[in-house]
């Protein structure tokens, strides 16, 4: 299998043997329970990390196992990632220390221009049709403020709203709307 890869703009294409993402899964399942505890990711404590969560801390280890030219435990990073997200298209590996800027890009979000990032959802999932319709509740469409265009994103644990500026480009601030609904309808969607 390959895992596409993308560090300071440049591709990287990781080929991971098949037998390792499939055999290898004690050990992913102990970085599941390592995981499961909480993590710190960069300036946050994150107590239950979600799936995208998890895919930007193993890619962090990733990233850290790329620049020590550890291959071994770059081949193990990338069989987690190709295993829990075998729908996975790209990891735009962040390398300023802010994992959960990394960017998990899937098949056919990517075609779309929608990208998933850090998931604020640690509740129970649901089925498609009720996180589609929870997802548009919790991220409001585009609208203009001044000379700006903004949408809003409801944070589920308070209900909170928080606004999200992105310029005067209204496609620029469609896209990334449609971005956060992906993360949120991701966060909430069952998984087969």
């Amino acid at each position: 299998m390959e895992l596409k890869v993308i560090i300071d703009d440049e591709l990287y294409a990781l080929n991971v043997p098949d037998e390792i993402v499939r055999n290898a899964d004690d050990f992913f399942s102990r970085m599941d329970r390592d995981m499961d505890q909480g993590w710190q990711m960069g300036r946050d404590w994150v107590p239950h990390p979600g799936r995208v969560e998890r895919l930007q801390i193993v890619g962090n280890k990733l990233l850290t196992a790329l620049e020590n030219e550890d291959h071994n435990l770059g081949r193990m990073m990338a069989a987690y990632i190709l295993s829990r997200a075998p729908e996975i298209d790209s990891l735009v590996l962040d390398t300023s220390g802010e994992m959960q800027n990394t960017e998990v890009r899937f098949k056919g979000a990517a075609s779309a221009g929608l990208t998933f990032s850090s998931s604020a959802d640690t509740g129970p999932h649901m089925p498609d049709a009720e996180a589609r319709a929870e997802a548009e509740r919790q991220v409001s469409g585009v609208y203009k403020v001044g000379r700006h265009f903004s949408f809003s994103v409801m944070n589920p644990e308070d209900g909170s709203w928080e606004t999200i500026t992105t310029g005067k480009d209204e496609a620029e601030a469609e896209a990334r709307r449609r971005e956060m609904l992906l993360q949120r309808y991701n966060a909430l969607a069952v998984r087969h």
